[in-house]
């Protein structure tokens, strides 16, 4: 069955936000007394929502804390040095031209998400932008993406989930949807490979010339 519906993880997929991560990350934990994390650390860390993220940063204990000193502080860094990853407008324009819906899911804030979305120009291609904190629920918990499927009128049989993390394999099987990774984000072509075998892929030009036209050829 063709699709005719593609769901985009957005950090590490379509976009490279890490150094604002980082830098918001390590303001907050400074503030509250922990050491500074690396960049390694913290983006390794990234692929839940910001309470998971800290949660494998600080423990559990001052997570919750942390999260609610983060957000004024990430929204003070979050459009500083944020790029579209290669290959991002180009597919998203794709699915466009070729009448496939395109939308982002994603475990991000929801405005913040939003945010990034609008300053990239990427909102013009999206049906919408579905995020942490927009629903109770967060991925890979399959009711938020059937919630996603219902505002895209789309059938998991018929929708892709593109995504560059184990969240993001977890999110598509368990609501039946077929999924593609990218090495572009948090893990190795070799992580992603032994996640997904047959389904790993090295970025979106990738995705986009090798894959998609076969996937779409019965519109």
């Amino acid at each position: 069955m063709p699709i005719r519906a593609i769901l985009f993880d957005l950090d590490g997929t379509l976009i490279d936000q890490f150094e604002a991560i980082h830098r918001a990350f390590e303001r907050v934990l400074s503030q509250m007394g922990y050491p500074k994390p690396s960049y390694e650390t913290v983006k390794r860390s990234v692929g839940g929502a910001s309470l998971a993220t800290m949660t494998k940063l600080i423990g559990p204990e001052r997570a919750e804390e942390a999260v609610e000193i983060l957000r004024p502080i990430f929204e003070e860094e979050m459009l500083l040095g944020l790029k579209a990853l290669p290959g991002s407008r180009e597919i998203l324009s794709f699915c466009k031209q070729h009448g496939v819906k395109a939308a982002v899911l994603t475990n991000k804030h929801g405005p913040h998400a939003r945010a990034a979305c609008d300053h990239l120009l990427f909102s013009k291609f999206l049906s919408f932008t579905l995020g942490a904190d927009d629903t109770e629920w967060k991925k890979p918990d399959p009711r938020l993406t059937m919630h996603a499927l219902e505002k895209l009128n789309g059938k998991p049989e018929e929708t892709l989930y593109l995504g560059d993390s184990p969240y993001d394999y977890e999110t598509a099987i368990q609501a039946g949807l077929k999924c593609i990774l990218v090495s572009t984000g948090t893990h190795s072509m070799t992580e992603i490979r032994a996640i997904a075998p047959g389904s790993a892929h090295a970025n979106l030009d990738e995705v986009m010339q090798d894959v998609l036209p076969s996937l779409i050829k019965s519109q």
